[in-house]
């Protein structure tokens, strides 16, 4: 590829990263069903925001299988025409059932690509470019979840129903991707997506360390989606329109987060999990006392940015600890963390709320602060102690 070229390549193989954190785009329509779903219980609405990372979740550990039938290019794109599916038609219904049912079909067309959108960087590119481009790729999937959000957002003031055409971005990034983006040769490093696990590296402790962290990570990260509207409508807040704008600007905070992730990667090394869960937790705290709107988006832009520091550190580490052609099967089985965790996110909260006797939203924050403030603890004594020699290693080489 020539430099010209090169520039086209990258940002049609990074655009497909724009839609991979979207499901959680139209949360600031859950006050609306609340208030319009009569009967419906609000963990089953809360789930529209969640349910998608179930079938992501299976769809990651399928398509492994799938790519090496159809190519990961056909994958891909089969993914993102689920994505249109799944994504626009539930703006026809009113029906729960089927709102959910097709929110499964949008996290099985996410799931399709998921973990693909992170090794076909390294199908293509290596060394500090590839690492560059992993961060690159988590801020594009921060651009793409504020720019959903806020599409959502103003759709939503028309009708909430309206808000699930904020997914037609994907139309046009599925042609991007169609008419640059080539089959990787097979016989390249991270093609090898059908691996069953026989490579030791891809089923290592380590790797199923990193995805507990993952699961535990977004199961309480989650209800900054799933919580924060609530807990407006709890405090009885003014300017409460402003969520839309709120949940934007905590995507937008998680994209600037991800382009700086490469000089903060280098600067905080081993700390940077530290840092992020320290962070996420005083996010946290800042919700709990919150009484107005504003201290809600300052609390979130904090979350956000701290978010996107967590991420692509976890999966940079992957990318460095694990034998070549086990690359895309490691990712899976964090992503596979991260997704569950995100799925389960609304039943663990509200089975806590019930084990202390409290379910309001507030209570939700201030437990996930707490659980964030021990991981932040644990996370700074790995870092002094210097465990996990293979992790070190990986950073520093």
């Amino acid at each position: 590829m020539n430099i010209r070229n090169k520039v086209l390549f990258k940002t049609a193989l990074l655009s497909i990263s724009l839609v991979l954190t979207s499901a959680s785009a139209i949360s600031a329509v859950i006050p609306m069903m609340l208030n319009q779903l009569s009967g419906v219980s609000s963990s089953l609405i809360e789930s529209v925001v969640t349910i998608p990372s179930f079938s992501m979740m299976l769809f990651v550990l399928l398509s492994g299988p799938i790519s090496s039938r159809l190519g990961k290019k056909n994958t891909v794109l089969l993914g993102l025409l689920l994505v249109v599916i799944g994504g626009i038609l539930p703006m026809l219904t009113t029906n729960i059932t089927w709102i959910l049912a097709l929110r499964l079909v949008l996290g099985a067309g996410l799931g399709m690509f998921n973990s693909l959108a992170v090794s076909l960087i390294s199908d293509f590119f290596e060394g500090d470019e590839r690492a560059q481009l992993v961060g690159f790729q988590s801020a594009v999937q921060g651009l793409g979840s504020s720019l959903a959000t806020f599409v959502a957002g103003q759709l939503a003031l028309i009708d909430w129903q309206f808000a699930f055409l904020c997914y037609a971005i994907t139309i046009p990034i599925a042609l991007l991707f169609f008419l640059v983006i080539p089959e990787p040769e097979r016989g390249e490093s991270a093609v090898s997506s059908t691996g069953t696990g026989r490579r030791s590296g891809g089923v290592s402790i380590p790797v199923l360390g990193l995805g507990a962290a993952l699961f535990l990570f977004m199961t309480f990260i989650m209800i900054v989606y799933t919580k924060t509207g609530i807990m407006i409508a709890e405090k009885s807040m003014s300017n409460a329109d402003f969520l839309g704008t709120a949940l934007t600007l905590f995507s937008l905070s998680t994209m600037v987060a991800g382009f700086l992730f490469g000089r903060i990667y280098k600067w905080l090394r081993n700390y940077a999990p530290f840092i992020s869960s320290l962070l996420t937790a005083t996010g946290f705290v800042l919700l709990w006392f919150a009484q107005n709107v504003t201290l809600v988006t300052v609390a979130m832009l904090i979350i956000g940015f701290s978010f996107a520091l967590f991420i692509p550190y976890i999966f940079t580490i992957l990318t460095k600890i694990v034998p070549k052609g086990s690359e895309t099967l490691s990712i899976s089985i964090a992503m596979v963390g991260s997704n569950l965790g995100a799925f389960a996110s609304p039943y663990v909260i509200k089975l806590v709320g019930m084990l202390f006797g409290n379910e309001t939203a507030s209570f939700a924050f201030l437990v996930s602060a707490i659980v964030f403030m021990i991981a932040a603890l644990i996370c700074l004594g790995i870092a002094i102690r210097g465990k996990g020699s293979k992790t070190q290693a990986a950073v520093h080489s």
